[in-house]
């Protein structure tokens, strides 16, 4: 979301190319989740915790290239990133439903399922609606430095994600 925002309004690319942009994210997070879930039961939270840690990483790499390069060509600095924080998103996500619902009586299956989904849903929200408020709020205080005000919605990102991973640990 935040991303997007960045090189919309803060860059004037067009919504197509700031799409395109992001892709590298979902490309990561496609190409391991079918064999992290598949794993999921052998590593356990230990693979969940492996895929936190490696969002962080993506997210600092992505931090640091707009910090560097906060120009036109952004998208190209954060590309590689974006693949890694990918990556570490699809050993969280699908694992984490195979670890949650493999707990589950198969008769509640479906109920545990709605909870666990509307759980992410509420998260979802929360998330962007934090992430949000950071990004507007720098981009006020900074008087439009589109570029500072993306850094600083990375770091509730980063935020998050520790919080996830710290429970991911316990």
């Amino acid at each position: 979301f935040i991303q997007t925002q960045y090189l919309q309004l803060g860059l004037g690319y067009p919504a197509w190319k700031s799409g395109l942009a992001v892709t590298p994210f979902a490309i990561g997070s496609a190409l391991i989740a079918a064999p992290a879930s598949r794993q999921a039961l052998r590593r356990g939270p230990k693979l969940v915790a492996f895929g936190l840690a490696l969002v962080l990483v993506g997210m600092a790499g992505v931090w640091v290239a707009v910090g560097a390069h906060p120009g036109h060509d952004v998208a190209l600095w954060t590309a590689l990133p974006l693949l890694i924080a990918g990556l570490g998103g699809g050993l969280v996500i699908s694992p984490n439903l195979t670890l949650t619902l493999s707990q589950v009586p198969v008769e509640r299956a479906g109920s545990a399922g709605g909870v666990l989904q509307t759980g992410q849903r509420i998260g979802t929200a929360a998330g962007i609606a934090v992430t949000g408020s950071v990004f507007y709020t720098q981009l006020a205080a900074s008087h439009g430095d589109f570029a500072s005000a993306f850094q600083h919605a990375l770091v509730s990102v980063a935020a998050f994600a520790v919080g996830a991973l710290a429970l991911a640990l316990a």
